[in-house]
Order: structure tokens, then sequence, then C-alpha cells
């Protein structure tokens, strides 16, 4: 038996829900637009809009969603392991129940990911004790191979990127990887204008839209984590970014709610064909200056988001986990 002490205990690496914040950010630029058919009529500020999405946005920040639900799943398992819990069977059940809520989602977000997330969740499991070059070896062939082919197989290998991220603590150990990030960073960022270039060459030759910002959209994400990653080793820079640290604590809440805000939205003023592109940026910046606040206020009293709570809750069992940081403790059963 174990308790939700034990949960709570394991040091939460605070990167990580930066990055989930951040992108958070540029998801909904991306969902709002596949939930509201903007019009055809385009005014300039559309037209920048839409260059901006096409070379900073479209793509970009779901390869980082992917890549952390990969770290993600390590931390899982391997606390779990620690508490001396059935681990697999717990992520399992993990699984499931986001598979449930991913298909209740799908039905008004037919572009969300949560549904394909819990189905290829699955293939990760074996590749939990393999050790670590291999799984970098593996996801890295498969996150290339998908940019060019199936677009399941670059988030199974962005999995395994994850994982081999979490093997090897790289969020555990930002100075010991310093190096490491700074390297990448600078690489990444000398690709980008070769990476936006041959997206937009493929865009114009094959017109295959997925391909095109798949390829041309890695060497932005490894950028953006890298980049932000060196950017919180800065005590200033975390005390001015908090709000995402807090949008990014309760993702899956504010992943939901982003749907039920754009959706209510758009049918309480008529959206769909009559709003420009730009209006709809401005109404993503809007929701998510809203989230950030609220999340804020939220873990002033809570310690983790209403759905997370659910999610938490259906995987350790009945009366398991608290949600307010003033109750009693009380058994988590494995």
């Amino acid at each position: 038996m174990q308790t939700d002490k034990n949960v709570r205990d394991a040091k939460r690496i605070e990167t990580l829900d930066y990055l989930r914040g951040f992108a958070l950010l540029g998801i909904i630029f991306i969902n709002i637009g596949q939930m509201v058919f903007a019009t055809t009529d385009k005014t300039a500020a559309d037209t920048a809009v839409n260059t901006f999405m096409n070379i900073a946005v479209s793509h970009r920040f779901f390869v980082i969603f992917s890549f952390l639900f990969g770290v993600g799943f390590y931390l899982f398992v391997s606390r779990a392991k620690e508490r001396g819990d059935r681990a697999m069977l717990l992520f399992t059940r993990r699984l499931l129940l986001l598979l449930a809520i991913g298909l209740v989602h799908h039905f008004f977000q037919p572009g969300e990911a949560l549904l394909i997330y819990s189905i290829l969740g699955f293939l990760l499991m074996p590749f939990f004790k393999l050790k670590p070059a291999v799984v970098f070896l593996t996801g890295f062939i498969l996150t290339i191979a998908g940019c060019f082919t199936v677009f399941l197989l670059e988030i199974w290998g962005l999995f395994l990127l994850g994982l081999w991220a979490g093997q090897i603590g790289l969020f555990r150990q930002t100075d010991r990887y310093r190096r490491g990030f700074l390297i990448t960073m600078t690489v990444s960022f000398l690709f980008l204008v070769p990476s936006y270039y041959v997206q937009e060459e493929i865009l114009e030759r094959t017109g295959m839209v997925d391909v095109a910002f798949a390829a041309g959209g890695l060497s932005f994400s490894v950028f953006y984590v890298t980049a932000l990653t060196l950017i919180l080793r800065s005590r200033l820079a975390q005390r001015l970014l908090e709000p995402l640290k807090y949008l990014g604590r309760m993702a899956l809440t504010n992943y939901l709610m982003q749907t039920v805000m754009i959706l209510s939205l758009s049918a309480f003023f008529n959206w769909p064909e009559r709003i420009h592109s730009s209006q709809l940026a401005l109404t993503a910046a809007g929701i998510l200056l809203i989230q950030m606040a609220a999340s804020t206020w939220w873990f002033r009293y809570y310690r983790m988001g209403p759905a997370e709570y659910l999610w938490r809750l259906g995987t350790y069992g009945t009366k398991s986990v608290r949600l307010s940081s003033g109750m009693s403790e009380t058994t988590v059963k494995g």
C-alpha cells in the first residue's frame, strides 16, 4: 500500500510544465483554424498571420507535445516502479482512460491528438527496458521516416525520443547536458531557413501539405525546446514565464477547454466562413490569456487540474488522489 504523498513527493520537473504550456500556445492557433473555417476573402492581416503560421507554428508544437508524451511515459512508469506498484498495469489503465476521453473529444474536434496518443502509447511499453541508444536510434529512424511516409510513424518516433530523454535524465540534469543543449540549439537554428525552404519546395512541387510541414517542422521544434530549456536556467525567466508553467501543469484540462471555448464562441457568434483568420488568431490569443490567468489562480488552491485529477483518480482507484492541498492523505491502490 502506498500513500498519495509518495506520488506527490516525486520531484516535479518544472521545465516539462513550461514546455507543455509553450506547446499549448502553438497548438490552439492550429486547432482553431481546423474547427472554425475562416472566410476565403483575405485581408493583408490574414496574409501576414498565415505566413507567420506557416513559418513558425504549423506542425512545430504538435511535435513538442508528442515528444513530451514519451518523457511523461518514462517518468510515470519509473516512479510507479520505485513505489512498488504494477507500473505497466497502471499505465494501461491510464491509456484506456485517455482513449475514452479521446473518443468523446474526437466528436467535437476531429483533428484532436488524444485518441492517437492513447493507441500509439501501447507501442511505447516494450521499449521501456531497452538501452537508451537502441531507443534513440529507433525513435530517430521512425521520426525521419514518418516525415516522408506515414504520419503515425513520426508520432511513434517522437514518443521514443521522449522516452530516451527520460532514460538519460535530459530534463532532470539540465546542468549536465547544458553543452549538448547549446550545441543542438545552435545546429537547429542554422537549419531553420533550409528547413523552411524544404517545406515550401515540397508544397510547391507536390502539394503534400502533411509531408511538407513534417519535413520542415523538426528543426523549429528542436530549436524551441532547447532554447526554452536554456532560457529557463535563469530564475528571472522562470518568474516571467511562470504563467506558462501553470498552463502546462494542467495541460489536459486546458487542451479540452480550448475546444469547449472555441466551439462555444463559434456557435454564439456564428463564425464559420465569416470570420477572418487574423481574427481567429486574436481569439486564440485571448483564450490563452484567460487560461493562463485561470490556471495561475487554480493552483493557489488545488494541486492538479480537474481533468488531471479525474485521470489520476481512474488510474489509481477511488479515493486515492487528493485534489485540494488541504485535504488529508489517502491510500493509493496499485
